[in-house]
Formats: structure tokens, C-alpha cells, sequence
């Protein structure tokens, strides 16, 4: 489909600002950023109706407050390593997610009609230089996050290969996307430049090779998750940081692993904490 269908009880504003794909010298920075940076970024891609809109359906949508102990491969480690090693050093994390089920539950589906416009798989696919697919995930494949002062989001690993993140609203201090680009160069669990890269980061504490982007409300940001070690940093103060998170695979049919679903809980039928918008438990 060239468009998604969105129901049309009435009329909806542009939610993105779509022309700023067709333009060539932007795609041309955002494979050169990719490409050297290990990250491209979009300012105005949402418009301010957009933005108003998609906090809207994500703030109506009940959401999962996920507490995990894992490691940086959101799984419990690997019984043939040592257990000091790497692979099996866990951290706890928590943070805030609205799972695909829920935003298709939602009047319109605005968050999804921007997965699922053509438009979108089209540019980043140009971006990567690669054919990309939408994931089949049915939680994971496009989803919300909100991060409070009280959350502790996890560095990681993705398995989607490629992640899009449209930043929709800040919290009034931290929140910066950081991460290491390009320092796994293939996606196994047993790939030493991995194991490296967590000792390093999480372990000894040496952030030198951790970059940050201080993302703004509208902003489209584009990363291969499964080759940069990532997280969101903490954020400060009462306000909620709101991003939606759009997955691709770099094959038909990919889906993130049973583990990793888990892990996440997205559905909140599954949650071991649901948490509607009025703070109910």
C-alpha cells in the first residue's frame, strides 16, 4: 500500500512531514551519517499537529512497566562462558512500553500508519542501502516507550537489525539517545567485538567510545540496533520521554525471538505490571 488506511471519522492533519523524504540531498546526508556516524537524523519530521496527535494515542493506551535483570543481549546469558564473563554480566533495567496490540487499539492507529506507510521502508531502505522489511512481530514491530525519572533503561543490543525512533516528547533533563556505533560487526551473541564492547562500557566504566545524540520532539532518528550498542539515558524531572520505536529486518518474515519478547513484555495482557493513565495499577 502507498498509504495506510486510518479510520476517517474525521479529517487528520499531516502527521509528518513526508516531502522531506523525496529530497535528495537529505538522503544523501542520512547515508553518509549512517554510514560514518552510525546514525542518521531528521529535524521536523513530525509536524505539531503530528506530535500533539501521536501523544495523544499513546498517552490513552495503558502500558507496561517492564522491570528486567538480564544482559546486554536481553537474555540470561550463556552457561559456556565463565560467569564473569561479558556474556553473562546482567543488569537490572526498567522503562515504559505501549505494545503494537495496544496502539491498534486505539481510534486511528496513527503511530502505525507511519510504520506502515511505504513511504517510510522506502527511505530507510535507500538510507541503508538495503532492502529492508517491516518486522512481524505483533508487539515489537512498532511500539512506544515512555521514561520516567524512575525508570532505568538498559544498554543493549537490538535483534531487529534496523531501528527508527521518532522522538515525541522530552523530559525537562537527560534522555539522550547513547550509543557505540558500528562496534559489533555481525549480530551473533558470540561475537568477541560484542563481549568487548559490553566489558568495556558496562564493566570498566569507560565510556570514550559512547556517543550522544540529544534528540529533539519531532525528530527522526535511524540506527542499526543489532551492530551499535545502545540505550536511552535516564531522564530527570516529571515530565515523560515519549518516542515511537519502528523495527526492520533485514529478511522477509523476521520477528524477534521468544526470548527477546519476553524480555520486553510489550503485550500488556503479559505484563507482570500494567499501568493505565490515571496511575492505576
Amino acid at each position: 500500500m502507498s498509504q495506510s488506511n486510518i479510520p476517517s471519522e474525521s479529517p487528520i492533519p499531516a502527521l509528518v512531514n513526508w516531502s522531506l523524504l523525496d529530497d535528495p540531498n537529505i538522503l544523501q546526508q542520512c547515508q553518509d551519517a549512517l554510514r560514518n556516524d552510525g546514525a542518521m537524523k531528521i529535524s521536523n519530521f513530525a509536524t505539531s499537529d503530528g506530535l500533539n496527535l501521536l501523544k495523544d494515542e499513546i498517552q490513552s493506551c495503558p502500558y507496561n512497566e517492564s522491570k528486567q535483570h538480564y544482559t546486554a543481549w536481553q537474555d540470561q546469558g550463556d552457561a559456556r562462558y565463565p560467569s564473569n564473563h561479558p556474556r553473562n554480566y546482567k543488569m537490572h533495567s526498567s522503562a515504559g512500553f505501549v505494545g503494537r496490540k495496544s496502539l491498534q487499539q486505539t481510534q486511528r492507529q496513527l503511530g502505525v500508519s507511519i510504520y506502515e506507510d511505504d513511504r517510510m521502508i522506502q527511505f530507510l531502505s535507500s538510507v541503508a542501502n538495503k532492502q529492508l522489511y517491516r518486522s512481524e512481530d505483533t508487539n515489537g514491530s512498532v511500539y512506544s516507550y515512555r521514561i520516567t525519572s524512575h525508570h532505568d533503561p538498559p544498554w543493549h543490543f537490538d535483534e531487529s537489525p534496523y531501528t527508527a525512533i521518532l522522538y515525541l516528547q522530552n523530559s525537562e533533563g537527560g534522555g539522550e539517545f547513547d550509543f557505540v556505533p558500528w562496534c559489533r560487526p555481525s549480530q551473533s551473541k558470540d561475537d568477541i567485538k560484542g563481549h568487548d564492547i559490553v566489558r568495556q562500557v558496562l564493566m570498566e566504566g569507560n565510556t570514550d567510545e559512547v556517543r550522544h545524540i540529544a534528540a529533539e520532539p519531532g525528530e527522526l532518528i535511524f540506527f542499526s540496533g543489532a551492530h551499535s550498542f545502545h540505550r536511552a539515558a535516564p531522564v530527570s524531572g516529571p515530565t515523560n520521554r515519549l518516542g515511537l520505536v519502528l523495527t526492520f529486518g533485514e529478511e522477509a518474515g523476521f520477528a524477534n525471538s521468544r526470548t527477546v519478547r519476553d524480555a520486553n513484555e510489550w503485550d500488556p495482557k503479559d505484563a507482570s505490571c500494567l499501568i493505565k493513565e490515571d496511575g492505576e495499577r
